[in-house]
């Protein structure tokens, strides 16, 4: 048994002072003044804010794309947990071609084994078979109840393909996840640069701009609209553009889930044009400064779901790699470690809203991916996930990502992780992981 005393607990749309009394990995009891005469293991919170554990629904760990990503299940939960994360739905990479849905799901499961924190993953579609519906079937019997289809790369689906995911997927009240992107119109832009030998940073925005996304959501939104599908999520939406769609498309009464990330949020275009420009080579890339204050007001506004990062790291060695040219910097941006405390630092200073905060990061991840009341909130019955800050000035420095650097260095936050509890076991305390590799596979319904 495990006391919590004293702490300011966000909970609901407020902040109120409550104790928090833990037993078998579940929180017993949240009420004010719970004796302290019923347990002997006691932590006091006084003046220190209490959150549930993050939820990050979109990480991309062990992820191979020609090169292998920086951080693996065990660096990259370590950055999630010392960031206040703790549970993470991955997106596994593609496996060989003709591989079906259960490959990488089995492949991913042996590298997650030394997890610092709690996991599950999204199957990844490479192909839609004849028998597409008896394997997302066999998924969601295993307890993985959403898919990912992409719009771009290798393995890019068709309009034929998209709609027959989505009927498939409307049947077993599956999850969808869609990588929202043009293909054509990203291939005639590169081509068309590497002719003009325009191949700075910058132009890897330039090469997928906002109507590139925008044209893909209205697509998928038009399909949902027509197939009566439901569950489709929108992932890392980034610009204005798209965001204007999908309000149309919410007039109509169309429903659907909507993913935005701190990256467009907190950063824009402009990084390209700086000496670093190749550190934030990501898909979709950074946008201007209108989308990231659109996203940032529709996350106020309550039109953005969920906040995730789409962590997918590379040493900077990696990085370098498309100094010659933006086409052979892998895409991707480590993240996992600065969300919470990012968006958490938007409460502290009356930005951001406490429900808003915790519906996004952690109750609205839990509840479209089926991992609610278990996860993503603090009540009587839940996992004793609980993460508690300290109230001080900081900045962002020495993250624990592989990558070794982080997008948002030296950004100033009023309060810092103290304390991070997975299950009713302090895991991280005085910035230091002290338990290792205790996460486990959590199976969604």
């Amino acid at each position: 048994m495990f006391l919590i005393k004293n702490g300011n607990v966000l909970i609901g749309n407020k902040i109120e002072k409550l104790d928090i009394l833990i037993e078998n990995e579940i929180i017993k009891k949240i009420d004010k003044n719970i004796s302290e005469t019923i347990c002997s293991n006691i932590l006091n919170a006084q003046g220190k804010y209490i959150i549930p554990g993050g939820i990050d629904v979109h990480t991309h760990f062990n992820i191979d794309v020609g090169i292998v990503s920086a951080d693996n299940f065990y660096t990259g939960t370590a950055a999630a947990a010392f960031g206040g994360t703790t549970c993470i739905v991955d997106h596994p990479g593609f496996g060989p071609k003709g591989c079906n849905l259960e490959y990488q799901i089995n492949k991913y499961m042996k590298y997650a084994e030394d997890s610092n924190i709690d996991y599950s993953f999204h199957g990844v579609v490479q192909e839609v078979y004849e028998d597409i519906f008896s394997q997302m079937e066999s998924l969601k019997k295993r307890g993985i109840n959403s898919v990912k289809i992409y719009m771009t790369y290798a393995y890019k689906m068709t309009d034929d393909d998209v709609l027959k995911m989505f009927e498939s997927a409307k049947k077993l009240d599956m999850v969808v996840c869609v990588h929202s992107e043009d293909d054509k119109g990203i291939e005639f832009l590169r081509k068309k640069f590497t002719k003009e030998n325009k191949l700075a940073p910058i132009c890897h925005a330039e090469s997928r701009p906002d109507f590139i996304e925008g044209g893909s959501v209205y697509k998928l939104l038009s399909y949902a609209e027509i197939t009566g599908f439901e569950k489709l999520y929108l992932v890392h939406i980034s610009s204005k553009e798209s965001m204007k769609i999908i309000e149309d498309f919410r007039k109509k009464g169309v429903k659907f889930f909507v993913e935005s990330c701190p990256q467009y949020i907190f950063l824009t275009e402009e990084k390209y044009l700086e000496k670093n420009g190749l550190d934030f080579i990501l898909s979709p890339p950074l946008r201007k400064k209108e989308d990231t204050k659109y996203i940032k007001d529709s996350l106020i506004n309550k039109k953005i779901d969920v906040i995730a990062t789409d962590h997918c790291s590379f040493t900077l060695e990696d990085k370098a790699k498309g100094k010659t040219d933006f086409k052979l910097c892998p895409n991707g941006i480590p993240g996992v470690e600065e969300r919470v405390p990012l968006l958490f630092n938007e409460v502290i200073n009356d930005r951001l809203s406490v429900e808003i905060f915790l519906k996004t990061v952690c109750e609205n991840p839990a509840k479209i991916f089926g991992l609610f009341p278990k996860k993503g909130i603090l009540t009587e019955g839940s996992d004793a996930d609980i993460v508690i800050f300290e109230k001080k000035d900081a900045k962002i420095k020495n993250v624990h990502t592989a990558a070794k650097y982080s997008c948002y260095d030296n950004f100033p936050l009023s309060a810092v992780v103290d304390t991070v509890i997975l299950r009713g076991n302090i895991i991280i305390k005085n910035n230091e992981l002290i338990q290792k590799s205790s996460g486990k596979f959590i199976k969604r319904i």
